[in-house]
């Protein structure tokens, strides 16, 4: 993969994890209708509570891998004008 297009992937994790409503999937359980005094409605609630906080990491976990993708395309080229630097400067020795 060429450092673009890493940039690119990178910032299209980011971008993806963050348009997640971290809260919608969850909210669609809270808000189901159940008996009033059932025991569904606490088991909903905590279903609901552990979807937000699973969801709400892999979000985190997938905007940390397009900073990682980032990150490796600045270092690809880092090392790319580095070994150029070094390849010019070799060329320039009588």
């Amino acid at each position: 993969m060429r450092p673009d297009e890493l940039q690119e992937a990178g910032a299209a994790c980011s971008a993806a994890a963050l348009a997640v409503p971290v809260t919608a999937p969850a909210a669609a359980v809270r808000d189901m209708a159940v008996l009033p005094a059932g025991r569904a409605g606490p088991a909903a609630a905590g279903l609901a509570d552990r979807w937000e906080a699973a969801i709400a990491l892999w979000c985190a976990d997938l905007v940390a891998h397009g900073e990682a993708l980032g990150a490796a395309a600045a270092a690809y080229r880092t090392g790319d004008e580095d070994a150029a630097g070094d390849l010019t400067a070799l060329g320039s020795r009588p």
